[in-house]
């Protein structure tokens, strides 16, 4: 029986981070209106974050595992919650949504085990084999210097989604919940439904270009095709 840890869906992962809440935050009031429901917005928002949250539970229970970018993210839902909850500035929002990934980034920096949690992956790459061939070849500061270089261009990615969460988040989130909670929580709402064409793409090709880096990096430090740089299923 293999022990490898479960693999993420990510249509699931989609729908219960992204999809299901912002659906609820924007439209959530009208929906329930239709419904001859009265809902407060506060309550809305609770059950909207609450997705992610028990997702997060969820896919802990299932695989036993977690790591930092989660956690991460685990903690963003909590504040984007305690924002509105407490009806803070929509500045608050900015800042929230540009502190995540600049937390990344400058970890980043400093983390080769971040890096390799990833990109040079054991539950993708062959890494007993590679870095077997690295030592045969006294190659391993060769790797070392390419993570380092795949570290920097991770580091650009998530420092460019700092800049792009916060402007989305000023641009988007502006109503004060104080005033108006509903219209809050739809501009929110909105905000989590553009983030992944307005952020996520751009930053998939730096993502991309690191991982080219890396398998460039390791086929030369190895002596390995590509495609045997890669753990067999």
């Amino acid at each position: 029986m293999s022990n490898s840890p479960k693999k993420e869906n990510l249509l699931v992962s989609l729908l219960a981070n992204i999809a299901i809440p912002a659906l609820l935050l924007s439209k959530g009031a009208k929906l329930f209106e239709k419904a001859d429901l009265s809902v407060p917005p506060a309550v809305i928002l609770i059950v909207a974050l609450a997705f992610p949250l028990a997702y997060f539970f969820w896919d802990y229970a299932r695989s036993r595992r977690t790591n930092l970018i989660s956690v991460l993210g685990f903690a963003g839902t909590l504040l984007t919650g305690g924002i509105g909850l407490l009806q803070l500035s929509p500045f608050w929002v900015a800042i929230k949504e540009a502190a995540v990934p600049l937390t990344i980034a400058v970890i980043l920096l400093f983390s080769r085990k971040m890096v390799c949690a990833l990109l040079f992956n054991e539950n993708i790459f062959d890494v007993p084999a590679i870095e077997a061939a690295a030592d045969e070849r006294r190659s391993r500061e060769q790797i070392e210097g390419v993570l380092k270089k795949c570290a920097r261009v991770l580091t650009a990615s998530f420092l460019l989604s700092a800049v792009l969460n916060y402007v989305l988040a000023r641009i988007i989130v502006t109503t004060e919940p104080a005033v108006d909670s509903a219209k809050f929580n739809a501009e929110l709402g909105k905000m989590m439904a553009l983030s992944w064409p307005v952020i996520v793409v751009p930053c998939m090709i730096f993502i991309f270009a690191a991982l080219w880096i890396l398998l460039k990096g390791l086929s030369s430090a190895t002596g390995f095709p590509v495609e045997k740089l890669f753990k067999k299923q």
